[in-house]
């Protein structure tokens, strides 16, 4: 047996060279984002179930609904508009691929699903961060 060498010692040097090194490809990345924009969905989940457990008090309230009108909360209004559309849209794209697309259409079927995304979180966010960002740079 060959004794190891220097790159297949498990370190978090080699694994993030590693990662670096690759040439993402479009499913790997769609896995990626799915993973990532779930955990984040998990995460608002939570924070949003705390937040509606301030509706029994209504001071608490009052500074919860205060606290969510400042622009950084839109700011993440408006990301998480994004971050829900590209779950959707790409849970719809893993359906469409296990169901009746088997193989050649990944690549045009997550660009889409990527514009998709761009669309709806353009359109939709626009009321979200126009208050706090577009109008004041307006004359």
């Amino acid at each position: 047996m060959r004794p190891p060498t220097r790159n297949a010692v498990p370190s978090l040097k080699n694994f993030i060279a590693t990662v670096v090194s690759m040439t993402p490809k479009p499913g790997l990345v769609a896995w990626v984002l799915h993973r990532l924009t779930g955990l984040f969905l998990v995460l608002y989940l939570v924070l949003h179930t705390l937040g509606l457990r301030s509706m029994s008090d209504p001071v608490a309230f009052e500074k919860y609904v205060t606290m969510y009108r400042q622009p950084l909360f839109k700011f993440a209004e408006f990301l998480l508009l994004g971050v829900v559309a590209y779950h959707a849209f790409n849970g719809i794209r893993i359906i469409l691929q296990d169901m009746f697309l088997r193989s050649g259409s990944e690549r045009s079927l997550f660009y889409l699903v990527l514009l998709l995304t761009a669309i709806v979180t353009v359109i939709g966010g626009y009321h979200i961060i126009y208050p706090y960002f577009i109008a004041p740079l307006l004359p």
